[in-house]
C-alpha cells in the first residue's frame, strides 16, 4: 500500500471519530432538554374555565339588567 492509501484510511478514521464525538454531543444536549422540568399548567386550566363560567354568568346578569331597563313598564 502507498503513502496515499494510508492517508486515505486515516482522513476517514479522523472523519467518523469526528462523527462519534458529534453525536455524543448531540445525545447529551437531548438529555439536558429532556431533564428540564415541564411546567404543569393543569392549575391554570381549571381557573381559567372557572374564569370563563363566571363571565358567562356577569353576561347574563348584564344583559338581564338591559333587559329591564329598556322595558318602560319594568320601571
Amino acid at each position: 500500500m502507498d503513502i496515499k492509501s494510508w492517508l486515505g484510511i486515516g482522513s476517514l478514521l479522523i472523519t467518523l471519530l469526528g462523527f462519534a464525538i458529534f453525536q455524543g454531543k448531540l445525545i447529551n444536549r437531548i438529555d439536558a432538554i429532556e431533564a428540564k422540568k415541564t411546567i404543569d399548567i393543569k392549575p391554570l386550566e381549571t381557573q381559567i374555565q372557572i374564569n370563563n363560567a363566571e363571565i358567562k354568568v356577569l353576561q347574563t346578569q348584564v344583559q338581564q339588567l338591559k333587559t329591564l331597563n329598556d322595558n318602560p313598564l319594568g320601571r
